[in-house]
């Protein structure tokens, strides 16, 4: 290829043999002024061929100078511009200014050599010499500057989304879709709760079969042994980066044929694996995957961590926010058993207390009744603040429980020597039956004596007098069964799963006031020795509550 300047029978100003150089400086000078530049400087003829190419301009397109001398100006620019920007150069050349920014009013592009399309940044400038006017162009690659201020928009408008909602389902639903496909094809998203309990959640997508491997992905949970590699992400709290996904890498990172099946589904052909840390504090990780050729490179890594950073806030910021209405509500609850519950027996202190200081009865026995009254009433207050304190270690899992070897014979006996009067002042037969050969349990037997009377205490509740309350034990299988039954009025189907929740009271036949915490006492002390507590009624039948306790070794 003819690489010499166009001549003047090619249409170009000026003659043979000479170059812009040789008209507006000294050659040296000329080329050492344009090459110490970082910017692509071109500078064309009328005809818009390249009369000088500079260093910057080399290091941008992946030409050598001597490669473009004389050839089109169009080369540098993308097919579909060059029509257009041959008829702009002509416009600047009819127009009075001297000097013109390029792209005011659209982006503008160039070609690399290697064919590669890169956003720039120009101006022109034209110069009128006794051979017509020649144009210098400025150009400036814009690459990392388009791409720092698409990753901002992108981290601005994920920041936006996570924001949306205190919601913890909802703020992990907006960020396993917020990276897809900006980042990545797909998004996993794994977090571990205060209590341990994993949680996944993965992106959508709008091919059928990807969307339903993915859902498959998304019905496993983790755990901190499995050899899923966000595992180590979150341990050595670095962002961990797979280039290659193979069948034999997925092996070594999976627990079973089944869900290495599941994975392979998929086809991923790498992976960015990011923890989500805020305030110290680890909360879980994201898995970004690629099914391309493409596979994540160090910006990537950046953009991923900054994305990282503000998901694992706002997951933390929804946690803070579920657990101050959780207290908000706790308290709430705590005033209303206060001002309800303790309310009574209060009231019957203050009368008994008013009686006998005003007009105590001369009948010695009815001076005792005053008195015990006085006496019942504080008892049931301390039963009352006692199970406030014991539903509140519950929560926070610190409930006391010392363990030892107890027979089951005696817990029966004492749990029932405690709810006796009761029974009999409600006129209902009380009885117990332990089996022979009933095992021993390991646990604490204050604590279990405390479910009895509760689960007994509400079924006497209701019971009707002339009905039965009977606590039974026995052994079956590796634990020990223990059932409380009654012939009281039963509980509704509708709300049968919901009769362990905190504060919950059954609305019919609930004619004798309570807390609504002996059962989820009951439940969390139950829990507390590796056990299962539940519950089978019908309405006119009578309920049956059921312990299941581990057999001491």
């Amino acid at each position: 290829m003819d690489t010499s300047p166009p001549t003047a029978t090619g249409g170009d100003p000026f003659p043979e043999g000479e170059s812009v150089a040789t008209i507006a400086a000294p050659d040296a000078l000329f080329a050492s002024i344009l090459d110490i530049a970082a910017d692509a400087i071109i500078v064309v003829s009328s005809s818009q061929h390249i009369l000088h190419f500079n260093q910057g301009a080399s290091q941008v397109f992946g030409y050598l100078p001597e490669e473009m001398a004389g050839r089109p100006l169009a080369e540098l620019l993308p097919g579909r511009y060059r029509s257009a920007h041959r008829e702009q150069i002509e416009t600047f050349r009819n127009s009075p200014e001297r000097a013109r920014r390029m792209g005011a009013r659209r982006e503008i592009y160039g070609v690399r050599k290697d064919g590669t399309e890169f956003p720039a940044e120009a101006s022109i400038s034209r110069l009128e010499t006794r051979h017509g006017p020649i144009y210098t162009v400025v150009l400036r690659d814009i690459t990392e500057r388009t791409l720092r201020e698409r990753h901002d928009r992108f981290l601005s408008e994920a920041g936006g989304l996570l924001g949306t909602s205190l919601d913890v389902g909802r703020t992990l639903q907006a960020l396993a879709n917020i990276p897809v496909p900006y980042l990545a094809d797909a998004c996993i998203v794994d977090v571990v709760g205060p209590d341990g309990a994993w949680q996944r959640q993965v992106s959508g997508s709008d091919v059928p079969e990807f969307q339903g491997a993915l859902a498959t992905v998304g019905r496993e949970t983790l755990s901190w042994d499995s050899p899923w590699r966000a595992i180590d992400a979150m341990r050595s709290r670095k962002v961990e980066m797979v280039s290659a996904i193979t069948d034999d890498w997925l092996e070594g990172h999976t627990e079973s044929p089944a869900e290495l099946a599941r994975w392979k589904a998929l086809h991923m052909r790498s992976a960015l694996f990011v923890p989500l840390i805020a305030r110290d504090h680890v909360l879980g990780s994201l898995t970004l995957l690629r099914r391309g050729a493409s596979t994540f490179v160090p910006e990537h890594v950046t953009l991923a961590q900054a994305l990282g950073t503000r998901a694992a806030y706002a997951m933390d910021n929804a946690r803070l926010y579920t657990m101050a209405q959780r207290a908000t509500r706790a308290r709430e609850d705590v005033l209303s058993v206060v001002s309800h519950d303790l309310g009574n027996p209060l009231a019957a202190i203050r009368l008994c207390a008013a009686a006998l200081l005003e007009a105590p009865p001369s009948d010695v026995k009815e001076q005792r009744h005053l008195m015990q009254a006085i006496g019942n009433s504080a008892d049931w207050m301390s039963r009352l603040i006692q199970d406030l304190l014991d539903v509140s270690t519950i929560e926070v899992g610190k409930l006391s429980v010392e363990r030892r070897t107890e027979q089951v014979a005696p817990i029966v006996r004492q749990a029932l020597a405690m709810v006796g009067p009761q029974a009999q002042q409600r006129g209902v037969e009380l009885s117990s039956s332990v089996g022979d050969g009933v095992p021993a349990v390991h646990g604490d037997a204050a604590r279990l004596i405390q479910v009895l009377t509760n689960l007994v205490g509400n079924s006497l509740k209701y019971t009707d007098r002339g009905g039965s309350v009977t606590v039974s034990a026995a052994a079956q299988g590796d634990e020990v069964l223990l059932r409380v039954r009654d012939t009281g009025s039963g509980i509704p189907a509708d709300q049968v799963p919901r009769i362990f929740e905190r504060y919950y009271t059954r609305k019919r036949g609930a004619n004798k006031s309570g807390s609504g915490l002996g059962l989820s006492i009951a439940r969390g002390i139950v829990e507390a020795h590796g056990g299962r507590i539940w519950v089978e009624s019908a309405v006119g039948e009578g309920t049956s509550f059921f312990v299941a306790l581990p057999a001491a070794r």
